[in-house]
């Protein structure tokens, strides 16, 4: 968890920087979150959090309104049902604008790949607050980490590899993500509030979708292709 220090000058207060830099946060912990906000508030002066999200669902859907005028999403990667290069690379389909910057406990290398080909301008560990303070300004100020491509490049490439390649759905993602992890279907419908022939439905569209004969085979694709 990220530790902030609120060192004070008691003989000279300078003047408030002005806060112009509108950032949303999405992570499934809400501690993560709070300690996240605060640790914008003291290292990041430009910026301020105008959101957060706990669930992919929620962050595609505030993005898709775009009423927000964000400058940068921050966006975990290790998120329940979709995982975060998959909110990432839904985000980025319909914004070629908004700067995304993954954050993750795990090893960088476990999702960078997989992030720069969602469309994201930059990952940082979460382990460092002050280096990832200085990616938050470099992002916000219309910049991108080494590697990454800016979000307008980003959303022309992934938009022509719509065009070619078949993606599933948000619904179905999340149905192939469960079943990944070991869920029934009735374990399923429950998560997702939906009924039993609702996700056989959807596990029939992602059988097409990707050429697999056997949910088990589709599985094992979808896992090796989205393996960390």
């Amino acid at each position: 968890m990220w530790k902030v220090s609120h060192a004070m000058n008691p003989t000279k207060s300078a003047a408030p920087i002005p806060k112009i830099h509108r950032v949303a946060l999405v992570d499934n912990d809400p501690r993560a979150l709070e300690s996240l906000s605060l640790l914008i508030e003291a290292k990041v002066p430009t910026a301020y959090v105008v959101w957060t999200a706990t669930s992919g669902d929620e962050a595609i859907e505030r993005c898709q309104r775009n009423d927000d005028n964000l400058n940068l999403l921050v966006l975990d990667m290790s998120m329940e049902g979709l995982q975060g290069p998959a909110i990432c690379h839904r985000i980025r389909l319909m914004d070629r604008h908004l700067p995304i910057l993954g954050i993750t406990s795990f090893s960088i290398n476990s999702y960078r790949s997989r992030l720069m080909e969602a469309g994201a301008q930059g990952l940082i560990g979460k382990e460092d607050s002050d280096q990832l303070a200085k990616a938050i300004e470099r992002l916000c100020g219309g910049n991108v980490m080494e590697g990454f491509e800016p979000p307008a490049l980003a959303n022309v490439r992934i938009r022509r590899e719509e065009e070619t390649s078949p993606r599933l759905t948000v619904r179905e993602e999340q149905i192939i993500f469960l079943c990944a992890d070991g869920m029934l279907d009735r374990e399923i419908a429950e998560r997702l509030d939906i009924s039993e022939s609702t996700v056989r439905k959807h596990m029939q569209g992602i059988l097409k979708k990707l050429n697999c004969k056997t949910a088990r085979q589709a599985v094992a694709l979808w896992v090796r292709s989205h393996a960390r």
